[in-house]
């Protein structure tokens, strides 16, 4: 049995793989792209800074290991949530309003960012005038109590169980949120909500502890 290093591990964790995958993809990667500077017996130390200074070059691993597990469409995925989270998408026209939350919180920094993210993995936003559900899908809101900083929730769209790969199901926005740098709550709050954190503001508290 092969011994991965810790921070292959934690990326074959963050993106559902094998590390077998991971750890290909990292020796293909550092042959042949002089900016990635990741080894195969790189420490869990040297993977969070990787993960939070150099997403790019995770990014490249992450692509790489998933084409190696014959898993196209989540490699291009990820890639999507990647230029999501960055601001590298090309030009996109805002989403209009009531798309991906209520119209009263259209205009909120992080529901906004983080409604990208989700449809640029695929997922399908709710459209709503604010009291009739239009067409069906996730619904992003804004902690308004003020107490929770960055925090954002997101409801599931009803169709997320019956989806598979990297975004299936329902953990499947924990996986996205994740992937694109927020920090995530991974039980389910009530009223059947996810909660995730924008990275600016992971030092701000909730009453469980974000998974990184």
């Amino acid at each position: 049995m092969t011994d991965y290093s810790p921070g292959v591990r934690q990326l074959a964790h963050e993106i559902g793989l094998d590390p077998e995958h991971v750890a290909h993809a990292v020796r293909v990667a550092s042959r042949t792209f002089a900016r990635v500077q990741v080894t195969t017996g790189m420490s869990l130390d040297q993977f969070h800074r990787l993960f939070t200074q150099d997403r790019h070059s995770l990014a490249i691993v992450a692509n790489i290991a998933m084409r190696h597990a014959g898993r196209r469409d989540d490699a291009q995925l990820l890639m999507d949530v990647y230029k999501a989270a960055a601001g590298r998408l090309p030009y996109e026209r805002p989403p209009h309003t009531g798309v991906g939350t209520l119209p009263e919180y259209h205009d909120h920094p992080q529901v906004q960012e983080a409604v990208r993210i989700l449809t640029a993995a695929g997922m399908p936003p709710i459209h709503t005038d604010g009291v009739h559900e239009l067409r069906p899908g996730f619904q992003v809101m804004p902690d308004d109590t003020g107490h929770f900083p960055g925090w954002v929730f997101i409801k599931p769209d009803p169709g997320a169980k019956a989806r598979t790969g990297f975004a299936g199901g329902d953990l499947g926005y924990l996986a996205v949120m994740r992937w694109a740098g927020w920090g995530v709550i991974p039980e389910r709050l009530p009223g059947d909500l996810y909660a995730a954190c924008h990275p600016d503001q992971r030092g701000n508290p909730f009453p469980a502890t974000p998974a990184s």
